[in-house]
């Protein structure tokens, strides 16, 4: 086994251990603020790859200082360059600021509440679970500090920060590189069980047969577009996986025309700590930490198109499905 197959079996148990000791709704790189009472606010970046570039997509969970949510309308974000060595709460002379981004919430898969919040309101995991996000670019790798202002209830301004790290270049797949032709494992594969198709299998059965049918190299193979969500429901650290993994179940039958669907598996084998092939090839190629659950839209050109991690939301897929061709009516001769 190598070494950056060993390091991305590590990795889960190592985020695992995390989740449990920080009791929150994201894991990852984030220096979170101290808060002094249980009403302050407590940000957490859920970014899991940000680098220089074009502008990206930056999630952050809100939180108050004993752990409850904060969710719905809108917060502010204002972004300080910190520096380029270790991270630090201390600004540089100078700090780099970009312009005020406005992020909106995004809700966890199946989190609701009628009628929907106006403005950012503490709420309990059941109606307020989720993350802010907008659309940033950063212009140096190094450490970063996000400034999360929000008008809790309508009422005076609230401030939190936090701190991540932003690299050179992306450590995972990201939009225009080429998709990996990944021959994961489906129904088919001979010689496995069904936990290493799906964590959640039990008694031989696959709980969404229909995202394990074909593989990643299938669908560029025949030049379709293709979903893929990289998951893992029965052992997920930040407990994204299995509503995410549902609500990409729910579009393969809303959307069979338009894309093959598929669910790659984190764990070969969760008991012996066996990361299964694929997921470390997309997600912990270069040695870093595997986090999950990523989902990847590829084009029919066999390039990605777009990616989501940690929570993705119907919403910011279901358009982009709607804009594609049926694959009926597509070329066949390519």
């Amino acid at each position: 086994m190598s070494t950056s197959e060993s390091t991305a079996q590590r990795a889960p148990i190592a985020a695992l251990f995390i989740a449990v000791i920080v009791s929150l709704l994201l894991v990852g790189v984030p220096r979170v603020a101290v808060a002094s009472s249980r009403d302050d606010l407590v940000v957490e970046v859920g970014s899991y790859d940000l680098a220089v570039g074009p502008a990206t997509r930056f999630i952050a969970g809100v939180f108050t200082a004993d752990h409850r949510y904060v969710g719905w309308g809108t917060v502010q974000m204002q972004f300080s360059f910190l520096g380029s060595g270790r991270a630090s709460t201390k600004r540089v002379a100078r700090p780099a600021s970009v312009a005020r981004f406005t992020a909106h919430f995004l809700a966890v898969p199946g989190v609701a509440i009628k009628p929907e919040p106006t403005a950012p309101t503490i709420l309990s995991a059941t109606k307020g679970r989720g993350v802010y996000a907008s659309q940033v670019s950063f212009d140096r790798p190094g450490f970063w500090q996000v400034a999360v202002k929000a008008h809790i209830n309508g009422g005076p301004a609230r401030t939190a920060t936090a701190a991540f790290e932003v690299l050179d270049h992306h450590l995972v797949p990201a939009p225009g590189d080429a998709a990996l032709a990944t021959e994961n494992l489906t129904l088919s594969s001979p010689g496995t069980t069904p936990q290493s198709i799906d964590s959640r299998a039990s008694a031989g059965s696959i709980p969404d047969p229909d995202l394990h049918r074909s593989t990643i190299a299938d669908a560029l193979r025949a030049h379709q577009p293709a979903v893929v969500v990289f998951s893992t429901p029965a052992f997920c650290t930040s407990r994204m996986c299995g509503p995410i993994t549902d609500m990409i179940q729910r579009l393969a039958k809303d959307y069979p025309d338009r894309a093959s669907f598929v669910h790659v598996e984190i764990w070969k084998s969760f008991a012996d700590q066996q990361v299964n092939d694929a997921a470390s090839e997309w997600l912990a190629a270069h040695g870093n930490d595997l986090r999950e659950p990523w989902v990847f839209l590829i084009g029919a050109d066999g390039r990605i198109a777009a990616r989501w991690d940690n929570v993705v939301t119907r919403g910011e897929i279901e358009p982009l499905l709607r804009m594609l061709p049926s694959l009926a009516a597509a070329p066949t001769d390519r």
